[in-house]
């Protein structure tokens, strides 16, 4: 019998990349992690984006109010950009209500269409009329009073390509050195208001947002500072901070290895990002917080903003600032503005901590050896809870860290390398377990019958093959006058007559799911119990002995057998310990049993020739057969044994002549040859009636005699 797979012709070079596959995953996975893909990040995002959904932040109710400039306050005042006089209205409105600063989600590029210079050269009046236009009141001018008047912040977008501007007011404090803002977004130039509006102002601010999730629009973070040429930029939010206490400048503190450390706005002391960023931890949209610019306008009732930051901006779809949060929520990009500044009053921190990376790293190797080992056994209720426990944890974990703490926790690399070294770790165990299953049916498929060839398949660890010592039964046959059958038959005729043969016997081996061990021309060796223990082995040998029996004495008496005189076969059937395993060395391996019950069936066989029987048994394999009908033939003494064995020859029907007769032959040796005398009158082809007499000829007394 073949060797097993992992013993003999190891797998092929296919098999040895699939092996591998696990840890090759896990390489994967790893450098994955380092690299950080789009691919990763966005999936990362998308998973933060679902915990904001799942706990979005309570919002405080700070004193922050949106002047919207909606879809009905266009169809009420006219359609956009209004006039400045009408801004500089609203700004003295807001004031007036006690706004503590108003910050503008916009920038005033050009100058107002409807001033008097623009009016003149559009229209081109007459000289008598031309002094009178010239003497109305400039619209920026006006907004610029409005604007120097009160606490106003107005806003610019930073641009890639450089661009003639007022240069910054210089609000910016680095405390480390220019160097600890290194790392922030760079832009070339800005884009703002007009000179004379930009001057008036308390102060400038970036409104910029950027979309870190490669183009899905759901801003997640707003930078608070950004570098512009060599200038450093505050944001809208966080300038409006600084007007709104002190007017100190804002202090980039350095963190002492040349990155940002952290920032202070007068009282306030803000954490950010190695590049100037804040993580934004979104509420619902609370339409509560937003106050029609038609309403201010128009004086509809009083307004009372007394301490209010107030936020000037639109969501109206012509101004094409319309946004998407985490929520899932289309938002005006001013609302951007306001859950910043809300999370920047109240203390409200989202941030990736920096040990976040390792311990990622960490759990990600752990849960993906976990996989490869889990995935690499059978499947069972077990492996498979503490397989799926890994995401589940890693997930809670991550989403309790964000809700409770604001901590960013990235499950998705861990849960990836997870799942990628499972379903690898499992291809490679599906494929290890393809080829012990084709090795199997190679190995057994000529020796085991079918159906224990499927169960083998079916449950692999049944088989040890390693050696182990164990209980089994076997048969050994042997075809009377083999050698002389084989010569004196012509070749062609000799093959196809032993075959018939052969097929019939072990097609009865394999009905009774033995092991065929060895065929040596026409003798037929049969094990039971190996390699799948059987607790009936002794009752399946002697009941596939008999039905052996029967077949070759039906073959025998066949036209094919009485053509070439086919003598008689002889079996012989023993029971006892042996080891059962591979033996033979790594250049030819054979699954076998050793020990000597094995050799002593061999002589049970063997002893037939002397006892003129087809079969023997001995009293091992019988004692498991309580209801096997069986002669005693005595106690044999076989060649190579100092050991007696009681053996027996199975019977159709009971004999108690010859079991009266075989009792004297102890006990009173005269009435015993009497005894069987008279059964070989009666059946003098009886052939332990014969064996029996001719001892009792010899003078042998007793039930013990040898066998050789």
């Amino acid at each position: 019998m073949t060797a097993p797979f992992d013993q003999r012709n190891g797998p092929s070079r296919l098999s040895r990349v699939v092996e591998r596959l696990p840890l090759l995953a896990l390489a994967l996975a790893i450098g994955a992690f380092l690299i950080d893909p789009p691919p990763l990040a966005s999936l990362r995002t998308q998973f933060q984006d679902q915990v904001q959904r799942w706990f979005p932040r309570v919002s405080a109710g700070t004193p922050i109010t949106v002047v919207d400039i909606d879809e009905q306050s266009i169809r009420r005042l006219g359609q956009w950009p209004w006039p400045r006089s009408r801004l500089a209205d609203l700004v003295d409105q807001l004031d007036a209500a006690g706004a503590r600063v108003i910050g503008f989600d916009m920038a005033f590029t050009e100058p107002d269409r409807t001033a008097p210079r623009a009016a003149i050269e559009q229209w081109q009046p007459d000289p008598d009329i031309r002094p009178l236009i010239e003497g109305l009141p400039d619209p920026d001018m006006l907004f610029a009073r409005a604007i120097a008047s009160s606490h106003v912040v107005l806003g610019f977008a930073a641009q890639r390509l450089p661009h003639a501007t007022l240069a910054l007011p210089g609000t910016v404090v680095l405390r480390g050195g220019d160097g600890i803002v290194a790392g922030l977004p760079a832009y070339g130039g800005r884009l703002g208001s007009l000179e004379a509006l930009e001057r008036a102002a308390a102060g400038l601010g970036h409104f910029s947002v950027i979309d870190d999730a490669g183009g899905d629009a759901v801003i997640r973070n707003v930078p608070l500072l950004l570098r512009i040429g060599t200038e450093t930029a505050p944001a809208l939010t966080l300038e409006m901070l600084r007007v709104a206490q002190d007017r100190s400048p804002l202090v980039v503190e350095g963190d002492g290895s040349g990155g940002i450390g952290h920032l202070r706005v007068g009282r306030l002391t803000l954490s950010a990002t190695a590049t100037g960023a804040r993580w934004l931890h979104y509420s619902l949209l609370r339409h509560s917080a937003y106050l029609p610019a038609w309403r201010v306008l128009e004086r509809e009732s009083a307004l009372d903003l007394s301490g209010h930051f107030v936020l000037v901006g639109s969501s109206a779809s012509l101004m094409h600032d319309m946004r998407v949060s985490p929520l899932g929520e289309t938002i005006p990009g001013v609302e951007v503005h306001r859950q910043l500044l809300e999370q920047l009053l109240t203390g409200h921190v989202v941030e990736r901590p920096f040990w976040a990376a390792p311990a990622e790293l960490i759990v990600l190797a752990i849960g993906a050896l976990l996989a490869i080992r889990v995935a690499r056994q059978p499947l069972r209720v077990g492996s498979a809870v503490a397989l799926m426990a890994f995401p589940a944890a890693t997930v809670g974990i991550s989403t309790v860290a964000f809700a409770e703490r604001g901590l960013i926790l990235d499950p998705v690399a861990p849960i990836g390398a997870w799942g990628l070294c499972a379903i690898t770790a499992a291809l490679a165990r599906l494929n290890r377990t393809e080829r012990h299953q084709r090795w199997i049916r190679s190995a057994f498929s000529r020796y085991v019958s079918p159906n224990l060839v499927r169960h083998l398949i079916e449950q692999p660890e049944s088989l040890e093959l390693g050696g182990v010592r164990r209980h089994c039964s076997f048969i050994f046959t042997d075809l009377e006058g083999y050698t002389s059958l084989i010569e004196r038959t012509q070749p062609r005729e000799a093959v196809a007559l032993v075959n018939a043969y052969l097929d019939g016997m072990v097609e009865i081996a394999f009905r009774h799911e033995g092991t065929l061990l060895r065929i040596v021309g026409d003798a037929v060796a049969v094990m039971f119990s190996a390699p799948i223990a059987q607790p009936d082995h002794a009752r399946r040998a002697l009941d596939c002995a008999i039905e052996l029996d029967g077949f070759a004495q039906a073959f025998r008496a066949s036209p094919l057998g009485r053509g070439h005189g086919v003598g008689k076969t002889r079996i012989g059937v023993h029971s006892g310990e042996v080891t059962v395993g591979n033996f033979g060395g790594s250049a030819m391996l054979e699954y076998a049993a050793l020990g000597n019950p094995i050799n002593e069936a061999a002589r049970l066989e063997s002893a037939n020739k002397l006892l003129g029987t087809r079969m023997c048994v001995s009293a091992v394999t019988l004692a498991e057969c309580p209801a096997a009908t069986v002669r005693v033939i005595g106690h044999a003494r076989l060649r190579g044994r100092s050991e007696v064995l009681q053996i027996f020859e199975p019977a159709t029907a009971p004999d108690p002549a010859y079991d009266a007769a075989f009792d004297l032959l102890a006990s009173d040796p005269a009435a015993a040859r009497r005894a069987f005398e008279d059964l070989d009158r009666e059946r003098p082809d009886d052939p332990l009636v014969a064996f029996h007499l001719a001892r009792l000829a010899r003078g042998e007394t007793g039930t013990t005699f040898a066998l050789y």
